[in-house]
């Protein structure tokens, strides 16, 4: 029996090499299918993702799919078939239906030899085994079935139970694609190894960009900006340059937008941003290059504050150390002074230092707290003096301090002097006033006047002019003592005739100023530069007439006149202006005509201003007439005042006040009509009529006091004469009596 079913464990051992067969197609037909599936993956996420540059939930989206793809084709090409059931029956089958010439031979031998092996797996043979053998037909016809398989089982053909060009044709399709992708990492394995990360492991690994964009300096992306300076950006690209780059920016408080840059070069693009004030993160992008990140942390420059120049002059000047005012634009100081600079910032400092012109740099000494500086200079020469500073930053301020700095081109004093109350012709004992203004660089050492008389006398023709008389010292009246080594100084000046003619007689011979006679008068102004001869500058020379005091007051009386004729002619215009005011139709009767009328009106209110204006030239010109009255000692300075308070005066008042407020009326008349407007004006009118017809009386009596003045000192003077004259006679006749006659003053006898 054993003997008989050996056989069929041979027949076993092929079918359990058909059965492993099985699974190995299995595998290989399910590992073909993936990695086909694969290459069939790998192309559309590639181009998709390469182009697109998916983002995570993107590429998850196609991983997924491809998986749920790939699962359905694993489950049914490789898990389904290894859990099917591949008995010996089922692979008999799949022989016999391979070999159609085995007629179900070898499934028979299968079956019969696992009946014939249950009987005989025991040694006593039942009863009821063999009935069994004999009911189910006869051992020995089984074993001769058996038997004849087993002398057939070299030609049966059990390979084919199996689909080997299945098997090869996918075998054949996973190696395609395990070429394709060796091919791949080949040509390109960085993109094989990106899209596997982005694709497959879903990572955040980049496609690298066609296009690059860097900062063109090549500086850092964060950058500390001074506030309030301007911002530029300036990209320069690497690779295929695209048509525009755009900066998206985003400030501290909030505000953002986006704008395109401006094309710089062949592959360089710039952009500024005006006076940044705040921190701004801004961002370039253009073509598919990543995202430029540019930062700006704005911090505020330095500033010199409290700054103070200190000038400690020569000695040989003799002054105190000077500062000029804050915000000096120029400083003049003089060769060998010495500038003391001090000053502090709201920084903490890293350096300080004065720039004297473009060579020369003076390091400034910083103080304890890193804030404060202080330090000398000494300029030899004309330059531009600049204070900076540097802080921790390495900023500067960024509105140092600048001085035009002029050192040792000292110029002579300017002198200005104006006259009060002196004219062309002045008397022999007058005083010449006037306003006197000096300015210097470096201050003022003293101030002066010369002067010189000479005869006014024509010379005759063909004769040489006699030579110049040099002008001699004066005596200068100062209302303001010159301080010492002032730089300004403004006050009133004046110089008295009578220094030189002390005699009262301005004929007498005694004195130097005569009528008759020109008078000169210069005034000159000292500085203190040093340390050679001081400059020395003088005012323009002013000449006058010498004139007797008869021929000085008919002039001024002339101008009294004169005032007081223009006077009357202001008078009667103003009368006539008056009539013109109350006589004229009234505006709301004026019906057609109240056109005209309010032109008219508009015309005397203008008319009344230009009275005003010469009623105030008439009273300063009779102002300068008094005044001159004064300074030539033709009229005390009581009466001088006493005249001034009734005439130039009450002038000054009407020309300030009364004409322009009645001026006001009349065009406020001109442009309401109301009657109580126009009635007030009127009323003004007439009083200035009634004021300026007082100060006219006034002026006649101050021709008259002219008058009488001048005749009592011409009955004086002619008294004085006469007094001379007789005490001349009587000294004449006291000589001629007590000095004997010499003989030769004897007269011979008569013969």
């Amino acid at each position: 029996m054993n003997a008989t079913l050996r056989p069929t464990g041979l027949a076993q051992a092929e079918l359990s090499r058909v059965r492993r067969a099985a699974r190995l197609g299995a595998w290989i037909e399910a590992v073909g299918v993936a990695l086909a599936l694969l290459v069939v993956f790998a192309l559309p996420s590639l181009l998709t993702d390469r182009l697109l540059r998916l983002e995570l939930p993107y590429r998850a989206l196609l991983l997924g799919s491809f998986a749920l793809v790939l699962g359905r084709e694993l489950l049914r090409r490789l898990v389904r078939p290894l859990r099917a059931p591949l008995g010996d029956v089922e692979l008999a089958l799949a022989v016999e239906r391979g070999v159609p010439e085995v007629r179900q031979s070898l499934i028979s031998a299968l079956q019969f030899a696992r009946e014939l092996r249950e009987v005989g797996d025991s040694d006593d043979y039942s009863d009821g085994a063999h009935a069994a053998l004999r009911g189910d037909g006869s051992p020995a016809m089984k074993a001769a079935v058996v038997a004849d398989v087993q002398g057939r089982l070299s030609v049966i053909p059990f390979a084919q139970a199996l689909d080997a060009a299945r098997v090869r044709r996918f075998g054949a399709l996973g190696t395609l694609a395990v070429l394709a992708f060796a091919c791949w990492a080949s040509v390109d394995g960085s993109s094989l190894r990106t899209w596997a990360a982005r694709c497959l492991l879903l990572g955040a690994t980049e496609w690298p960009r066609y296009t690059t964009l860097a900062l063109a300096d090549g500086g850092a992306t964060t950058v500390r900006l001074p506030q309030g300076d301007a911002l530029t950006v300036r990209v320069a690209v690497t690779g295929p340059v695209p048509d525009q780059l755009f900066v998206d920016y985003r400030f501290a408080g909030g505000e953002n937008g986006s704008e395109a840059m401006s094309r710089t070069g062949d592959r360089e693009f710039a952009w500024t941003l005006e006076s940044v004030l705040a921190d701004v993160q801004m961002q370039v992008t253009g073509g598919d290059a990543l995202p430029l990140a540019v930062a700006a942390t704005v911090v505020e420059r330095p500033r010199v504050e409290d700054l103070a120049v200190r000038v400690e002059f020569p000695a040989y000047m003799e002054r105190e150390p000077w500062t000029p005012p804050p915000g000096e634009g120029e400083l003049r100081v003089p060769r060998g002074a010495v500038l003391t600079l001090s000053g502090r910032s709201q920084k903490p400092l890293r350096e300080a230092f004065a720039l004297l012109g473009q060579d020369t740099k003076l390091p400034l000494a910083l103080g304890a707290d890193s804030r404060s500086f202080a330090g000398d200079a000494r300029p030899i020469a004309s330059s531009a003096l600049v204070v900076d500073v540097v802080d921790a930053d390495s900023l500067g301020a960024g509105a140092p301090p600048k001085f035009a700095l002029r050192v040792g081109d000292d110029k002579p004093p300017a002198i200005e002097f104006r006259l009060r109350g002196v004219g062309s012709a002045i008397t022999a004992h007058a005083r010449i006033p006037g306003e006197l203004r000096l300015r210097d660089d470096f201050g003022l050492r003293a101030v002066g006047a010369s002067w010189r008389a000479i005869t006014d006398a024509p010379v005759d023709k063909g004769q040489l002019p006699p030579p110049e008389a040099p002008f001699a010292e004066a005596g200068l009246t100062l209302r303001a003592p010159l301080p010492k080594s002032a730089l300004r100084h403004e006050t009133e000046a004046q110089v008295d005739l009578a220094q030189w003619n002390t005699v009262p007689d301005e004929s007498a011979p005694t004195n130097p100023i005569r009528p008759g006679m020109l008078f000169s008068l210069r005034l000159s102004a000292r500085d203190n530069f040093g340390p050679g001869e001081p400059h020395e500058a003088f005012a323009e020379t002013m000449t006058f007439r010498v004139v007797t005091r008869e021929k000085l007051t008919d002039e001024l009386r002339r101008r009294q006149i004169e005032q007081r004729v223009e006077l009357q002619r202001i008078l009667a215009e103003e009368q006539e202006a008056l009539r013109e005011l109350t006589e004229t139709v009234a505006l709301a009767q004026a019906g057609d005509r109240r056109a005209q009328v309010e032109a008219r009106q508009k015309t005397l209110a203008r008319r009344q201003q230009a009275l005003g204006r010469r009623v105030a030239f008439v009273g300063e010109s009779y102002q300068r007439i008094l005044w001159e009255y004064e300074n030539n000692r033709l009229w005390e300075s009581n009466q001088v005042r006493q005249v001034e308070g009734l005439i130039p005066a009450p002038l000054a008042a009407l020309a300030k006040d009364d004409f322009p407020a009645t001026a006001r009326q009349v065009d406020a008349y001109a442009k309401t009509g109301d009657e109580a407007v126009r009635a007030a004006a009127a009323e003004g009118y007439r009083a200035i009529a009634r004021r300026i017809a007082a100060v006219l009386k006034q002026m006649e009596e101050a021709e008259s006091l002219a008058a009488l003045i001048e005749e009592l000192r011409t009955v004086i003077k002619l008294e004085n004469e006469a007094i001379r004259d007789v005490e001349g006679r009587v000294r004449q006749n006291e000589r001629e009596f007590f000095q004997p006659k010499k003989p030769s003053d004897k007269k011979d006898p008569p013969k």
